[in-house]
């Protein structure tokens, strides 16, 4: 992936985060997960392993034990398959000033959830026509990542 090597040979400071949107392909999640793991394994193989981080994202994207319709899905769901290559510096460096850091995955559904679909709405009035609001169609269960 011409994407993480950019990312990993840059200055932090040109280039501190990257977004691969797929706004076409792997519109079923199995296929989305098998991609991922994909590229995490050629991270893994290009030697970015410990430098880099892929952070997963997908309009049906499910947490494993939570309900259809729970809003903490959406911390996770984006309107087209994503992958965000972060920095594993960046992120140590964000949770060195964070109390509990084991527990922002769960704050942050506790969020969406006191949010709700209406106050998602109200920050990101575009979502109503994205992806993310319409049938969710097959979607599969996957564990947190």
């Amino acid at each position: 992936m011409e994407l993480l090597r950019a990312v990993a040979d840059a200055e932090p400071a040109q280039l501190p985060t990257a977004l691969f949107v797929v706004p076409q392909g792997f519109d079923n999640f199995d296929l989305y997960w098998n991609w991922l793991l994909i590229c995490d394994n050629l991270l893994a193989q290009m030697g970015y392993e410990g430098m880099l981080q892929l952070a997963s994202f997908h309009p049906q994207y499910l947490f494993e034990g939570e309900d259809e319709d729970d809003m903490s899905h959406f911390t996770n769901r984006s309107p087209y398959p994503m992958l965000h290559i972060i920095r594993e510096a960046d992120i140590e460096q964000a949770l060195a000033s964070v109390s509990r850091p084991e527990r922002i995955p769960e704050r942050n559904r506790q969020h969406m959830r006191r949010l709700g679909k209406e106050g998602l709405l109200q920050c990101m009035p575009a979502l109503a026509q994205s992806r993310l609001f319409q049938d969710a169609g097959d979607i599969t269960e996957q564990p947190e990542s």
